[in-house]
């Protein structure tokens, strides 16, 4: 399975009157997530299906990332990418997926982080991404105990990075 780890794009800051849930994308931020759509169509496998948190902000980044799918994906919203959802829910759903698939997962930090670091076993500390990144992982869910495969991650305005040190500035 290709996984591809999205966090959402940059969305308006909360106020008084706007609840977190609805805070949506900043134009700045939907500019980001449509140059980021193409540079994502271009360095990998098509995704057919695209998860995204139920919060305004990564719906919308959801539903730009997914004009470049496939024609055949799907977006769906999952109350498993909430902002402090439960990282083995989500490694568990990903099981579910099927082998041959290329999956999007959208939604928010630290959550996304700790996924990330989970999946390749980096111990418990997440790996924070950037608003509007897109870390993209070889995993093999059905295979227990064996780490996802780094491949590349992507910052809105960078070069793609395929060195996972680079990425995340280990020394």
């Amino acid at each position: 399975m290709i996984l591809y780890v999205v966090r959402h794009a940059e969305a308006v800051q909360g106020r008084e009157n706007l609840q977190d849930e609805w805070r949506h994308l900043t134009e700045k931020g939907r500019s980001s997530a449509e140059k980021m759509s193409c540079r994502v169509a271009k360095s990998g496998p098509k995704t057919r299906l695209t998860v995204t948190s139920p919060l305004t902000r990564a719906v919308q980044t959801a539903e730009i990332m997914a004009v470049r799918a496939c024609r055949r994906n799907v977006v769906v919203a999952s109350t498993l990418l909430l902002p402090g959802g439960d990282i083995a829910e989500i490694v568990e759903y990903l099981k579910n997926c099927g082998r041959g698939q290329r999956v999007m997962l959208v939604g928010h930090e630290p959550q996304l982080g700790l996924l990330v670091s989970a999946l390749l076993e980096r111990g418990e500390g997440g790996l924070p991404l950037k608003k509007g990144a897109c870390v993209a992982l070889k995993l093999e869910p059905l295979k227990a105990g064996k780490p996802a495969e780094f491949l590349w991650y992507l910052v809105p305005g960078k070069k793609r990075i395929t060195s996972f040190k680079k990425a995340f500035s280990l020394k």
